[in-house]
């Protein structure tokens, strides 16, 4: 749920025409819009649908105004009334807007109806995977501003989200600084005056964290520094312990009806309950921190506990404030669901002052983000379990199926004795032992070959292959199944996916008769002792191994085509490497790693074959998810390397891989799909989710074929499309069958 308070976007007048209504509606995040008479009161509310409606009346567009299109017979809530009861009505209406009891609009509540959630500058916090990271700078800056400028620079590189300081007015705050203080005070005081920007200065800094592109927050210690930063512009602000029962200051902050972040620590429930009961009759966008204000929070002190207390008090987002030594606790308070973390940043440990003593060094705070960004990955969905990508690879090895273990017959009933249950899990699944003994089969089955999903059906499959029209298609094959899979899809096009144990085969044992169909061979992904191809590599005993086993699989290209009659420049698909190990890698030393291909490739001797990159994912699964792909992954460097080879090399896109790597770079799919389309001279095509769920059936995931389509017919006449599609040659290729299918049904 969030409360949305700039109201004025929202509202139009009764007599608005229907084309600035039509504008306006489609510029605002919700889609909807109340509506407003002349005193102001609200009289009604328009969404899409409305608009839409109002298109259906016997009336031109150019003379309907909001008076015609609005729906008189809307919901509210009203002032006061509580988050269950708002809860309940958001459960049915997408948006509420907010009124007095003269129906004058207040603000408007939307979003998630179990959930209050957070916005603050650029930042957003909707799901439990999200989170904030803020570097407290404070006074580390030592009254300097080229430290403090550095302590930005270092901030950002280190992965922070917003970068705080403090501002203080010293006579607001202390009144007389002359006279005599008690000892801590004066110590408190002596070390503020010391270390302490100019109000001009902390400005500076805000615009230098714009500059670096970091959001910049304050805290505010009293009412004339509120005054400054508002005329400043400040995105929100950072309400310390120390004021949380301030009210003075509570309030003016809320009334800048910005966002808030406020600490609880030196403060027991009495004041948290009243502070939250403030927050809440006023609407506001917060996040209460759990805070302990001893510098340094002895562990036993932390109380991570009271992070469960918070989330029962109020429904908004909550935050932790850690002032222990290290950055383990922090990661201990998101999991245990503080979402806004924020931990002291410094330089130099050993400076002067208790902030340095419990601060993170760039370093450290670097591997709390890294671990932040990890933990925030493994959440999943909790209330349901699935098998994962990675352990479906392992299933089909170390799982196991249901085997004919002595020839049957089409006809024969099939008993205990004619079955084992062994590896690997690539046949029916042991679990249905028992509905299997007793049926007729529906086919021959050979001993030694596993039984299938569709033993279990009540006829044989019959589906026939719809046409692809726009497309060369083609299907994947290893050896063994060649000729069986030839036969039963006659496709345009085959791609043989080699296996290292595949360049040991004597191809000519095999194929022994040829086929009108394309030739594509896709290179093997993993070659014996683990050995991964990489001609991005600088280590020359890597670059020269990957060199010569390529040189082995254009050889073997080579053979086949010669097997089975195949007379054109046939298509060999490469994953080129260019992964690294711990993190992604700087533009610098990814530059680097393109020269080391360029290189690497001229030494390569393709023996006329057509040489095809595969675009990557962000988490190669030949690494079990755990590496991290640099190259041919965004549009842009896939187009540097082919621009830096003058274009001889191709493309092999492949649409998983892709939409991987733009769901995690943020990229279009659509939009990368374009930029390299006149790369393309083949396609893996299946459907994928996330950043590491790839070849999913399609419609299983969250392309849009439909849309993807319309940007690859530009390449229809010189490229093949090949669905892939895990498991797919499983039942006789049914997984491929129904792809090709569904692609025809889409227009491919």
């Amino acid at each position: 749920m969030f409360y949305i308070k700039d109201i004025d976007k929202f509202t139009v007048s009764q007599n608005l025409n229907f084309f600035d209504i039509v504008s306006k509606i489609q510029r605002n995040v919700i889609k909807c819009l109340i509506v407003v008479d002349d005193a102001k009161r609200v009289v009604g509310v328009i969404s899409l649908g409305d608009i839409a409606l109002s298109l259906k009346k016997s009336i031109s567009p150019s003379d309907l105004s909001a008076i015609n299109i609005m729906n008189t017979n809307f919901v509210y809530a009203k002032s006061k009334q509580n988050f269950q009861e708002l809860s309940q009505l958001l459960q049915k209406y997408r948006f509420l807007p907010l009124l007095d009891s003269n129906m004058n609009p207040l603000l408007i509540i939307t979003g998630d109806p179990n959930k209050r959630e957070f916005r603050i500058g650029n930042h957003s916090i909707r799901s439990k995977e999200d989170f904030i990271l803020i570097a407290e700078i404070g006074n580390n800056h030592n009254g300097s501003i080229k430290n403090a400028f550095e302590l930005i620079k270092k901030a950002k590189h280190s992965g922070a989200h917003i970068v705080k300081f403090q501002m203080r007015d010293l006579n607001a705050l202390y009144g007389d600084l002359r006279r005599s203080q008690d000892l801590s005070t004066e110590y408190v005081v002596n070390l503020l005056q010391k270390n302490s920007l100019k109000h001009e200065e902390l400005f500076e800094c805000f615009d230098f964290c714009k500059e670096v592109g970091t959001t910049p927050l304050c805290t505010p210690f009293d009412l004339p520094s509120l005054e400054r930063l508002e005329h400043y512009g400040m995105d929100g602000y950072k309400i310390g312990s120390c004021d949380l029962s301030n009210y003075d200051l509570l309030n003016a902050v809320i009334e800048t009806e910005k966002p808030i972040i406020l600490s609880t620590g030196m403060s027991n429930d009495e004041d948290i309950d009243s502070a939250i009961k403030i927050l809440e009759d006023n609407y506001s966008n917060y996040v209460l921190c759990h805070t302990n204000s001893t510098y340094p929070t002895p562990y036993t002190d932390v109380n991570l506990d009271y992070i469960d207390t918070l989330k029962s008090k109020t429904k908004s987002v909550i935050g932790y404030s850690g002032h222990e030594r290290g950055f383990h606790i922090p990661l201990a308070a998101f999991i245990k669901g503080a979402q806004v973390i924020e931990k002291h940043f410094t330089l130099d440990k050993n400076q002067e002052g208790n902030d340095h003593k419990i601060s993170l060094l760039p370093d450290e705070f670097l591997y709390l983000k890294k671990y932040l960004d990890d933990i925030s990955k493994s959440f999943g969905i909790g209330y349901k379990r699935e098998i994962t990508q990675g352990e479906a690879i392992n299933r089909v090895a170390l799982a196991k199926s249901i085997f004919c273990s002595s020839p049957i017959k089409k006809g024969d009933v099939i008993n205990e004795s004619n079955i084992t249950i062994r590896s690997p899990g690539n046949g029916l699944n042991p679990k249905y032992k028992n509905a299997l003994i007793g049926r007729q089969s529906l086919r021959d089955i050979k001993s030694e070959e596993p039984f299938q999903i569709k033993d279990l059906q009540q006829k044989e499959h019959t589906e026939k292959i719809r046409n692809i029209n726009n497309f060369k298609w083609a299907i994947p094959v290893r050896h063994r199944d060649v000729y069986k899979l030839h036969k039963l899809f006659k496709p345009p096009a085959i791609e043989f996916h080699l296996s290292a144990k595949d360049l040991t085969i004597k191809d000519e044992e095999i194929l022994k008769y040829p086929f009108d169909s394309e030739v594509i061979i896709h290179a093997p992904e993993q070659f014996n002792e683990d050995f991964i191809i990489d001609l991005f590599s600088e280590n020359a005993d890597v670059s020269n191994h990957s060199i010569k086993l390529l040189d082995e699989v254009f050889l073997k290209t080579i053979k086949i085509c010669e097997l089975l009659n195949f007379k054109q420049r046939p298509k060999v698909i490469v994953n080129c490497g260019g992964h690294s190990k711990d993190k992604f890698l700087e533009k610098s030393e990814q530059f680097k790693m393109i020269k080391n291909f360029i290189k690497n490739y001229k030494k390569l001797n393709t023996y006329n074959c057509r040489f095809l990159a595969q675009t990557m994912p962000p988490y190669p699964w030949h690494f079990g998810g755990q590496a991290f792909h640099n190259q041919f992954t965004s549009s842009d460097n896939i187009t540097n390397i082919l621009n830096e080879l003058n274009n001889e090399i191709e493309i092999c896109l492949d649409i998983s891989h892709s939409y991987m790597w733009c769901n995690f770079s943020n990229e279009d799919i659509y939009s990368f799909v374009d930029k390299i389309s006149p790369y393309i001279a083949h396609i893996h095509i299946s459907d994928a989710a996330n950043q590491s769920e790839e070849g999913l059936q399609i419609g299983e995931g969250n392309i849009n074929f439909r849309k993807l389509l319309n940007v690859l017919l530009k390449i229809k006449n010189r490229a093949t499309l090949l669905p892939e599609i895990w498991q797919g040659h499983d039942d006789d290729g049914q997984g491929f069958r129904i792809a090709l299918n569904k692609l025809a049904n889409y227009g491919y």
